[in-house]
């Protein structure tokens, strides 16, 4: 049976974004946990290609690659270079399960460690780069059905960030990414700290072919009642 994967994401009030995975088969293919600069351009290529903004935008997206499942999430985009650049930072921390892996790139500045706590996995990043000039991206990769995780995401610089629908959260149908949800950073009650995350769930439906056959089978099997 043809499996689709998807993801749901519950964002800090709550709101619930369901996402298709696409595929972008030809990154991610080199064991550890380099996101290649080549690999991430591709992402952004692709993306920009499709007529979608990743300039200014924090954009997560759910997609089949060379580690598996893959939740990418690229920071920012570049279209043509324009120096000097605004500095941007933007701080992670993601609860993952042990089976995962992860790929980042902070070619530009940052740091990145990991450490486990329990069944799960603690992310903690802090990715710096000057926008308009270059990115950054990460990726929690070799996903399964049913695995869930959390992401939160601080806005520590905004530098070249968009002040509006800054996180964008993309689906893909037939090949083609859209947007499916935009999200902003949030103030925190004490008003110091501009934050969002969101919970993801990796959920698997039968491909759409496979759901017309199941349909016809189970119109078939009235039918002979």
């Amino acid at each position: 049976m043809a499996i689709a994967e998807t993801a749901r994401l519950t964002s800090m009030f709550g709101t619930e974004v369901n996402i298709a995975s696409g595929e972008f088969a030809e990154i991610l293919n080199s064991p550890g946990k380099v996101f290649s600069a080549e690999d991430m351009a591709h992402v952004d290529s692709t993306l920009q290609a499709q007529g979608l903004t990743t300039s200014g935008h924090i954009s997560i997206m759910l997609a089949e690659t060379g580690a598996g499942l893959s939740l990418i999430t690229l920071m920012d985009g570049v279209d043509t270079p324009t120096p000097p650049g605004e500095e941007t930072r933007v701080g992670m921390t993601s609860f993952v399960p042990t089976t995962s892996t992860w790929q980042y790139n902070i070619d530009a500045g940052g740091t990145f460690d990991s450490f486990p706590i329990g069944d799960q996995v603690v992310l903690s990043g802090a990715f710096l780069w000057d926008s308009g000039v270059n990115n950054e991206v990460f990726a929690i990769s070799n996903l399964a059905d049913l695995d869930v995780g959390t992401l939160v995401l601080n806005s520590i610089l905004s530098g070249g960030l968009t002040p509006n629908q800054t996180i964008q959260i993309l689906t893909s149908n037939a090949g083609n990414w859209s947007v499916a949800a935009t999200f902003d950073f949030e103030a925190t009650k004490d008003n110091k700290t501009l934050m969002q995350y969101f919970d993801f769930e990796i959920t698997a439906i039968p491909a759409p072919a496979t759901l017309c056959m199941l349909a016809l089978a189970g119109t078939g099997r009235r039918r002979r009642r």
